[in-house]
Order: structure tokens, then sequence, then C-alpha cells
């Protein structure tokens, strides 16, 4: 190792650092725990309806259950690594997720109504509705006491 060597040695931060800052951060651990959840919501409903044979209605609700249970368990230990009691937690938790499937079915809506082409909508109120989850969440939902 030559002197220019050491001056350089340890001076570029290593993947599994750069890796551990990023996980820690709040806003990407809410964003994963997204992800996940779709992942189980998406996955459940292949395996109940496209290799068990499940009726639709039935499968997807089993999905939607199984991705929220995961979302919710994901944001609560993880994300916001909150302590506080569960109960209070999960109604407060199932009021925003009503919240949310109310103002998607309106933004989505009323942005089609504008013209807006209704997947492009979809992204737009996913992006917004994304941001006042996290909030809603620090907040209120996982708030510490």
């Amino acid at each position: 190792m030559t002197a220019l060597d050491s001056t350089h040695a340890g001076s570029e931060p290593s993947a599994k650092g750069g890796l551990t800052r990023l996980l820690g951060n709040r806003v990407v651990r809410f964003l994963f725990a997204g992800g996940v959840s779709t992942t189980v919501d998406m996955g459940t409903l292949y395996v109940l309806h496209g290799v068990s044979h499940v009726q639709l209605a039935l499968a997807t609700f089993g999905a939607v259950l199984a991705g929220f249970v995961t979302n919710f368990l994901l944001n609560r230990l993880w994300a916001f690594e909150s302590t506080s009691p569960i109960g209070g937690q999960t109604v407060r938790y199932l009021v925003m997720a009503g919240g949310n499937w109310i103002g998607t079915v309106l933004l989505v809506g009323g942005l089609v109504k504008m013209g807006v082409y209704y997947l492009i909508a979809r992204a737009l109120v996913l992006g917004v509705l994304s941001v006042a989850n996290f909030l809603g969440y620090k907040h209120w939902v996982f708030k510490t006491s």
C-alpha cells in the first residue's frame, strides 16, 4: 500500500454502511414497508385465486387483509419503532385506511373528470396520499406517548 492508498483507505463508505444508513432513514423504511405490503397482498391474491382457485372476491379480501396486517406491523415495529399501546394505533390506522380509500376514489375520479388519464391520476393520488400517510403515521397513528 502506498501513501496515496492509505490516504484514501476508509474514506469511501462501505456498501454495508451505506445500506445501514439508508435503512436507518424512517422515510425509506416506510416506503420499503409499503413495497413489502404490496408484495404480500399481490402474492396472497395469486396463491389464493391463481393457484388455489378461491373465488376472486374472497381471495381479494384475504389478500388485502394480509397486506394491511403486514403494513401495520412493519410500520409500527420497524419504520416508526412504536411501543405505544396497539389498540388505539389499530383504530387510528383503520381510520386512515378508510380515509385513504375514500380520498383515492374521490381524487382519482375528480382528476379523470378534469381530463387526466386514469392511471396517471391514480399515480398522482398515490404519491400525494403516501406523503399524507407518512405524516399521519408519524404524528398520529404511531406517535410515541
